[in-house]
Formats: C-alpha cells, structure tokens, sequence
C-alpha cells in the first residue's frame, strides 16, 4: 500500500488539491464570509490544475468526436468509391451496347434489302496465326448457317463460311491466300479473280494488259460460282503494274472492310428466288 502512494504520491496530491478547493469554494459560497488567505492561497494554487483538467478533458472528448467523424467519412467514402466504380461499369456497359447498336445499324439495310434468308452474328474469335486470315462467329447450323455462305460487314465483302457446328461458324476471309473470289471492275466491267496475300491486301489475277484499269475503281462481285451474289462491294484497285513479263497485269486491291475493327457481320443465305 506504502508503495503504491509513493509511486503515485503527485497524482494523489493534485487530486486532494483538486477536492479540497472545491470543498472550500462551495462553503465560502455557502456562509458568504471572506476568504482568507490560506484558502486564496490554495485556490490560486489549485486553479491552473484545475484549467488543465478541464482543458485536457474538452481536448480528449475533441480527439473522440474527430476520431469517430474520420471513423464514419472513411467508411462513407469507401461505400462511394464502391458506387463510383459500379457506375462507370455499368457506364461502360452501356456505351458498348450503344455503339454495338450503331455498328448494326449499317447493317439493317443490307439486311433488309437482300431477297433471301440472312442472319446477323458476333465475331468472338480471330486466327492467331500469319498463314490462315479466319474469324468464328456466334452464329451455327441451329441458325441456319451452312457452308459457303457469303459473309457481308456493313462496308462490303468479307469472305465465305469454310466450317459450321451447331452454334459456331469459321469464315475465310477474302485477304486468306486461300480465298478466290469472281469479280469485276465496275467502272471497266473486266472480270477477274480476287485472291488475298499475306498482307491486308488481295490481287487481281488474269487481268489482261489490255483491259483498262486505273487506280480508284472499284471492284464487286460478279456473281459467278454460286457463292456471292452479284454486286457485292469488295474493294478498291490501289496498284497497277503492267510492265511485269506476262500477258496479265499486276492489280493489287484494297479491301473495302477493316478487319482489324470488323465486330458483326450479315451471313447470307440461298437467295430467294422469283418466278411465275
């Protein structure tokens, strides 16, 4: 016990301070007679310690309120932080489904405008590799798809079904070096075949030297081989080169679809065919 009042010997101190002026202001309050001058003395003494206590107290009772306010702004900015998140997820949702909607939108009339069975599919897959130039779309054989199809994107041509499962399809794409295409040029009507190369490009074969080519024309379908309707746009003549050895004449074309941005496509069917 000793050794307790020694170790806290200042503590006890302040606080018989603390306690004994309070007894004496509330009895000077009481008999409203003079304080003498021990009791002054010791109020004077006892009233710094008694500004600190109260000081210390209000600053202790700051620091909870502060404390619990920085508790509740974390915790609410957090919960907003979460909102803000959710809200450019949802944002960015919709902005795809906007401009998915636009890409379609140039396709509605291709769609409308052709006689037969067409359907509209999602690119959800492209070959990795330099030798082959082929995409997988969502559409299969339950859709109706079936080989040698013709695939159209909202600016032109784009290549054929090669391969069908149930809700798959592979297309070829005209720039594959496997891919022959019957076409014409539209300005000139000289007829050729477009095969594609390892770049993003396709050539025209057996173009005589003495068909009129110019850079500029245009180049479709021309409907031979049962494959592509007639009139399909499938590029532009970029390069001409007729002093090459041969009778024909180099013509390199550029496709009229981007494929690096090519998203949906129109895969037509057997054409509808009219008659008495």
């Amino acid at each position: 016990m000793l050794a307790l009042l020694k170790r806290y010997s200042l503590f006890f101190a302040a606080l018989f301070l603390l306690l004994f002026s309070f007894l004496i202001l509330t009895f000077y309050a009481a008999e409203d007679r003079d304080t003498p001058f021990p009791q002054k003395f010791l109020l004077r003494v006892s009233f710094p310690l008694q500004q600190k206590a109260r000081g210390l107290v209000t600053w202790i009772r700051h620091i909870g309120e502060e404390y619990i306010f920085l508790v509740g702004l974390r915790e609410e900015n957090r919960e907003l932080k979460g909102l803000v998140a959710g809200l450019r997820q949802e944002n960015n949702r919709l902005q795809e489904l906007v401009s998915a909607e636009e890409r379609l939108k140039k396709l509605y009339p291709l769609q409308s405008d052709y006689s037969g069975h067409s359907t509209l599919a999602r690119i959800y897959g492209r070959d990795p590799s330099n030798w082959f130039k082929t995409v997988l779309v969502d559409k299969g054989s339950d859709d109706d798809i079936a080989k040698d199809m013709a695939v159209l994107g909202a600016d032109g041509l784009v290549g054929r079904v090669t391969e069908v499962s149930s809700r798959t399809a592979k297309v070829l794409l005209i720039t594959d070096v496997n891919s022959a295409v019957d076409v014409i040029l539209q300005r000139s009507r000289s007829q050729a075949i477009m095969e594609g190369k390892r770049e993003e490009a396709c050539i025209l074969k057996y173009v005589q030297k003495s068909d009129d080519v110019q850079p500029g024309d245009r180049v479709i379908t021309s409907g031979m081989g049962g494959v592509f309707p007639k009139g399909l746009v499938a590029g532009t003549v970029s390069k001409v080169d007729r002093k090459r050895p041969g009778i024909f004449q180099y013509v390199e074309v550029v496709p009229a679809v981007d494929f690096s941005r090519l998203e949906e496509v129109l895969i037509l069917g057997e054409e509808s065919k009219s008659g008495p």
